[in-house]
C-alpha cells in the first residue's frame, strides 16, 4: 500500500510539473499580402492587406532580363523574364533570387508551381513547356501547342494555354491564327495526355481556377471592339463548357474571389463575371475606368486590387487601386515602376 501511495504521489507531482511547465507559444498567423511585380525596376512591392500600412519594396537585382510574369506558392515566388530565365525568390526581405536558365531563345512567359519542388514554365518562342525540379536542379521540356502563354495546375494535371499567334507579324495589334486551346500534361511523367479546344478569338492570355473548381481562360483576340472572351473548362471532363464575350478589346488578366466572382481587367477598365449565374455582371461598356490596367488580384475579404502600370517610361511609378466588394474605391497605393503582374499570398508577419 505504501508503494502504491508513493506512486500516486509521484504521478501527482509529475502532473503538477507538466501543468506548470512553460508552453511554446503558437506562431503568429500568416498575413494576407499583395505581391506586385514591377518590370521597370526589377522589384517586388509587398502590401499587407490588413492594417492599411505602407508598401515594402524588395529589389530583385540582376535576374537576367526584364520581369514578365509572377507565380506564387506559399512564401515562394517564381518570376519569368524576357531573357529565357526564371528567378525563384522567397517573398520575405533578405532572400536573394536564384536564377535558372531555359534553352537559349526559348522564351519564358506563364508559370505555375505543381508543388514545393516542381514548376512548369511556358516557352512561347519554341512551342514547349519546361518542367523544373528545384530540389535536383533538373529541367526537361515537352512540346505543347502554338505560342504557350499561361499555366495552371489542378486535379493533378498541368494545363497550358496556347495563344496561337503569329509572332513575326508587323502588328501593332496581335496577329491571331485562330482559336486557342489547352494542352494537358501529366506532371509525374511529363507527357501530354490531352488537348482541349477553346471557342472564341484566340490569343489566350491567362488562366484562373474558380471557386467552383473550373478553369477560366481569358482570350484577348486580335483587338476588335468586342474580341475579349472568357472560356470555362471542366478539368475533369476536359471540355470547354461555356464561352462568354463582352470584355472589350485585349483584356489582359483575371482573378477570382474563390467564391463566385471573377474579375477581368483590360488596359482601360475593370470588369466582372459571376461564375454561379454564368453572367457578365459588368462588361466593357460598364467597366470601371482604369489608366493602363495590367493585373488584378482579390483577397479573402473580397477587396479587389487593380494594378495600373502607367506609361512604363522613366521613373514614373504605377498604382494599386483598391476597391471594396461593392466596387467603391477604398484607397490608392503607389507601386513600383511599370507593375505588370500581381498575386495574393499569406506570409508570416515581419519580426518585431
Amino acid at each position: 500500500m505504501a508503494a502504491l501511495i508513493g506512486r500516486w504521489a509521484l504521478a501527482g507531482t509529475a502532473a503538477l510539473v507538466l501543468a506548470c511547465a512553460a508552453t511554446t507559444p503558437s506562431p503568429p498567423p500568416a498575413q494576407e499580402t499583395l505581391v506586385v511585380l514591377n518590370a521597370g525596376e526589377a522589384s517586388l512591392t509587398l502590401l499587407r492587406v490588413e492594417g492599411g500600412g505602407s508598401p515594402q519594396s524588395i529589389p530583385l537585382g540582376n535576374i537576367g532580363g526584364v520581369p514578365q510574369v509572377l507565380a506564387v506558392r506559399d512564401s515562394e515566388g517564381l518570376i519569368t523574364t524576357s531573357a529565357s530565365t526564371i528567378a525563384r525568390v522567397g517573398l520575405t526581405v533578405g532572400q536573394s533570387p536564384v536564377v535558372y536558365h531555359v534553352a537559349n531563345g526559348a522564351g519564358t512567359w506563364g508559370a505555375a508551381f505543381v508543388n514545393d519542388t516542381i514548376a512548369y514554365v511556358a516557352n512561347p518562342l519554341v512551342d514547349r513547356a519546361t518542367r523544373f525540379n528545384f530540389r535536383t536542379g533538373d529541367t526537361v521540356s515537352v512540346a505543347v501547342g502554338h505560342i504557350p502563354t499561361a499555366v495552371a495546375v489542378t486535379r493533378g494535371r498541368v494545363f497550358i494555354a496556347n495563344a496561337n499567334l503569329d509572332l513575326p507579324c508587323a502588328g501593332p495589334l496581335p496577329c491571331v491564327h485562330g482559336p486557342s486551346w489547352l494542352t494537358v500534361i501529366d506532371p509525374d511523367h511529363n507527357t501530354v495526355i490531352d488537348s482541349i479546344p477553346l471557342a472564341g478569338p484566340g490569343n489566350a492570355r491567362a488562366i484562373e481556377i474558380g471557386g467552383d473548381g473550373l478553369l477560366y481562360v481569358l482570350s484577348a483576340g486580335a483587338g476588335g471592339a468586342e474580341s475579349g472572351r472568357l472560356s470555362i473548362v471542366d478539368p475533369v471532363l476536359r471540355a470547354d463548357v461555356g464561352s462568354f464575350g463582352g470584355f472589350g478589346p485585349l483584356p489582359v488578366d483575371l482573378a477570382t474571389d474563390h467564391r463566385e466572382r471573377m474579375f477581368v481587367i483590360s488596359t482601360s477598365g475593370l470588369m466582372e463575371f459571376n461564375t454561379r449565374t454564368r453572367r457578365v455582371v459588368r462588361g466593357s461598356t460598364a467597366a470601371i475606368p482604369l489608366q493602363l490596367g495590367s493585373a488584378v488580384a482579390v483577397d479573402d475579404e473580397g477587396l479587389i486590387y487593380a494594378i495600373e502600370s502607367g506609361l512604363c517610361a522613366g521613373s514614373a511609378v504605377g498604382r494599386i487601386r483598391i476597391f471594396r466588394p461593392d466596387l467603391t474605391e477604398a484607397r490608392i497605393v503607389a507601386a513600383g515602376v511599370c507593375p505588370v503582374d500581381a498575386a495574393i499570398v499569406k506570409l508570416p508577419p515581419p519580426p518585431e
